[in-house]
């Protein structure tokens, strides 16, 4: 714990007060603060020449960038009147600034002012921190050392490490001088009414205690239901949705799609004969499309998922580096690290341009990676040029977003790194949607196909700076307490062994039901002991399957691939060669072999998930005042990671069906007027169809071998880690692509048998595994042109304004239109 000491004179001192009514003499008042962390601040006014003698303590909490309690009085972020901002000092102080202001309307409004018993004339409280330490060490610094260190502010670092820049001759004693940079956040809300999304900012988050004008109707908040397809980039969700029409083309013909046309020689030829020379201009080759359920949504948008870097870029560019504005993120649990500084000693501030400039951010370029998904530049055939000379078919594939920070975005509008989930830059905890929810008394859920507290649910539950932070994961999900959880139960990727007990025997078992998978227990029965549970009552479900709860362990629901038997599959792997000293990577030997996810047996104790979204929204919609729920098809991700688009198509069939499941219940349960829906992805991957992928898709089901879409071939390795590893990220002697290859198993003819390809044309088929920065889409219904009006527009990060990209939105985009559907904002 730093300790920061006051000092007479400054403008930390209380001003504009009236005489203290007491016969005792006036004594001038001082302050003392201590720094408790990012988040908490520990405020004393003594009387000056007596530091004993007390007169006041305020410990204030701080998420966000704002006060969120002062000693027991609560200060919602969203009352405009209490407002707060994060500063910063020049180079004589190394922490972070608080600035409040307090006035009569704020949180003081019932408390009376230190030695003011009128209450008359209250002033605004100004408290500072600083840290005495940086300034000690500037003072033994010679002139020519300062001169040298000042000299390298301003030169472009390397990327993503901005450091910042600030006015000079801030010495000690300069307080009232210091340059200051704000680096607060600006609320979701806060941003739609700049935008002119909204007219006004209501009064209360929870419109159902807002105060009625006489003459005007309350507004009731629409049910919002987010479905995220992990990974599903518009390529996966083209592969999905031509996949899915052939199959009912099929199907239409008489074709088992499970078994394919068997010993029927003539229909098999006759189908066959209806797809040849079949090509994906039959189906669509840009925009929207059409073949899954959630296209026929009427809202489109093309959404950007820009990431925030801090510090060293990871080898390779792979990822962007899993650093906040306190460094490692998995070297410490929230907040309990000093901030970073550049090499000139400066604690190192938020920079919003593109980290090619130097800056934080790393934003979207057309000209390298096309105005849209679709961009023609991607699927050149043989010698084609790209129609645009600055396209860079490799430019995707440097400083990803993971699901993390992606799925923060989402859930609570901020922009975070790598690895991070529910907390800023500087690690402090950020309310999420599904939070915000629960607090206006209405319902929120989360579900996945993988595990419940892995990276995009545990974004709207837990606040961590690091994603493997088990402990912060379950305290989340303690803390939180959501309505309804579902999914895989494994590892650290669940609520803890202790709070499952507390729901079967201890104190929660009067609010949650916790369900589990069991060998005695049919899918159809599982629900069964929550059909007469009411939120409206307190009641809350936790469902697990998967884990220690399944005789297979695995941690994701069934795999059910192209031909939806769930049995069959390559299970993919490989093993990787070596040098002569076993030291550096030369290659990967492929060594698949046909096997079942799950035994059959063992299927029929686990709901499908267009099951579990049926049960989810049949528990969550008995609650009165409404309810958010988070779905996410997390196994999409895991199969293009796996380069297995087998695996992939049968999660895309998952979310398919699925999402019908939920607009079937929106046509019920009052149509888009009464209910918001948005199904998008937290991130793409790398993976282009080749123009005869329908044909392919089609003799294979016929022939009655449609695992074969992945080739045997694969690997399951991922070939830029191992580059990595072999140091082949510093040899520019090969291009990235090239490199790439020498670490890929599948064949050319691999490639043009199954259609389709991972990585960047020439990497070897499945030569990429990773994350990738193009932008994804989103399709809604119910938006009510919100996120029309956010089109090209801009987002602030710790203050500052990130541009937009034109024609596209971006992730935080999403959560404040969510946030205005969820409470009639």
């Amino acid at each position: 714990m730093k300790r920061v000491e006051g000092w007479p004179g400054s403008s930390s001192t209380l001003n504009n007060r009236e005489a203290p009514r007491s016969k005792e003499p006036v004594a001038e008042e001082q302050q003392r603060i201590l720094c408790l962390g990012p988040d908490k601040i520990h405020f004393e006014l003594y009387r000056a020449g007596s530091a004993r003698e007390i007169l006041k303590i305020h410990t204030l909490i701080v998420r966000s960038g704002i006060i969120i309690k002062i000693r027991q009085f609560s200060c919602l972020y969203h009352q405009m009147r209490c407002t707060v901002a994060l500063l910063r000092l020049g180079n004589c102080c190394r922490e972070r600034i608080l600035l409040s202001s307090v006035t009569a309307d704020g949180p003081f409004r019932n408390k009376k002012v230190p030695n003011n018993s009128s209450g008359k004339n209250r002033s605004s409280y100004k408290l500072f921190a600083r840290d005495g330490h940086a300034a000690a060490k500037a003072s033994k610094e010679s002139k020519d050392a300062k001169a040298d260190k000042e000299s390298k502010v301003g030169k472009t670092p390397v990327v993503g490490s901005k450091v910042s820049k600030t006015d000079k001759g801030c010495g000690v004693g300069g307080m009232n001088t210091c340059p200051t940079e704000i680096v607060g956040e600006e609320s979701g809300i806060q941003l739609l009414y700049r935008e002119g999304i909204i007219s006004e900012i209501p009064s209360q988050i929870c419109e159902k205690n807002r105060k009625v004008p006489e003459g005007e109707t309350a507004k009731h908040g629409k049910n919002v239901i987010l479905v995220v397809g992990d990974g599903m980039g518009w390529e996966m969700i083209r592969a999905g949705a031509v996949a899915k029409r052939v199959l009912v083309e099929l199907e239409d013909m008489g074709i088992d799609v499970k078994t394919g046309a068997g010993d029927d020689i003539d229909l098999a030829e006759k189908a066959k004969a209806a797809f040849a020379g079949r090509t994906l201009d039959d189906y669509y080759t840009e925009g929207k499309g059409e073949g899954l359920s959630f296209q026929n949504l009427p809202e489109f948008h093309v959404v950007t998922t820009s990431t925030p870097i801090v510090g060293e870029p990871n080898d390779g560019n792979h990822y962007g580096p899993a650093n906040s504005f306190l460094g490692s993120v998995s070297a410490h649990s929230n907040g309990m690290a000093p901030p970073l500084t550049g090499e000139n000693g400066e604690v190192l501030v938020f920079d919003p341009r593109d980290v090619m400039e130097g800056g934080n951010m790393v934003l979207w370029h057309d000209d390298k990676g096309g105005h849209y998904p679709w961009d023609p530049d991607y699927f050149l055939q043989g010698d084609e040029q790209p129609e645009n000379p600055d396209f860079d078919p490799e430019y995707i594939m440097q400083h990803a977003i993971d699901s993390a920070n992606s799925a923060s975005a989402y859930a609570t509008g901020v922009k975070v790194g790598v690895n991070a989930l529910g907390v800023d830059l500087y690690e402090r905890p950020v309310r999420s949607i599904l939070q915000e929810a629960l607090s206006c008394d209405k319902a929120g859920g989360v579900m996945s196909s993988v595990p419940i507290l892995h990276a995009t649910p545990a974004a709207f539950v837990a606040h961590t700076n690091y994603r493997k932070n088990g402990y912060q994961l379950q305290d989340g999900f303690r803390e939180t307490e959501p309505t309804w959880a579902m999914g895989a139960c494994a590892g650290i990727y669940q609520p803890s062994e202790a709070l499952k007990q507390s729901m079967i025997d201890g104190a929660l078992s009067s609010t949650y039901t916790f369900l589990h998978q069991d060998p005695d227990v049919m899918a159809e029965d599982f629900y069964e002991p929550i059909q007469d549970k009411n939120p409206d009552n307190g009641d809350k479900v936790l469902a697990c399957f998967g884990g220690e709860y399944s005789e297979s362990g695995q941690e994701n629901m069934p795999y059910r691939g192209l031909d939806s038997t769930y049995l069959a599959r390559w299970c993919s792997s490989g093993s990787v060669e070596y040098d002569e000293d076993e030291v550096t990577p030369t290659g990967v030997t492929p060594e698949s072999e046909i096997c079942d996810h799950y035994p059959e047996e063992e299927l029929k104790t686990i709901p499908v998930m267009k099951e579990n979204v049926k049960e989810a929204l049949a528990f969550l919609s008995k609650d009165k005042d409404g309810f958010f729920l988070m779905y996410e098809q997390g196994d999409i991700d895991w199969a293009a990671h796996a380069n297995h688009l087998d695996d992939l198509l049968g999660a895309m069939l998952d979310i398919d069906e699925s999402v019908q499941e939920i607009m079937d219940w929106i046509d019920a349960n009052g149509g888009y007027e009464k209910n918001a829906l948005y199904v998008t992805a937290d991130h793409d991957h790398y993976m282009t169809l080749l123009p005869h992928f329908p044909e392919v898709v089609a003799n294979m089901i016929i022939d009655g071998i449609s695992h074969n879409i992945t080739p045997e071939n694969n690997s399951n390795v991922n070939p830029w880690e191992k580059a990595i590893e072999a140091g082949r990220h510093e040899d520019e002697s090969q291009s990235q692509t090239d490199h790439l290859n020498d670490f890929s198993t599948w064949t050319e003819e691999d490639i043009q048998n199954v259609a389709h390809f991972f990585g960047p044309p020439g990497s070897g088929g499945n030569g990429w595994g990773s994350h990738s920065t193009r932008n994804v889409v989103v399709h809604s219904g119910g938006d009510e042109e919100c996120l029309d009006g956010l089109v090209g527009k801009g987002y602030r990060v710790l203050g500052r304004e990130v541009e937009g990209a034109p024609d596209k939105v971006d992730q935080v985009h999403l959560h404040h239109c969510m946030m205005r559907q969820l409470f009639a904002l």
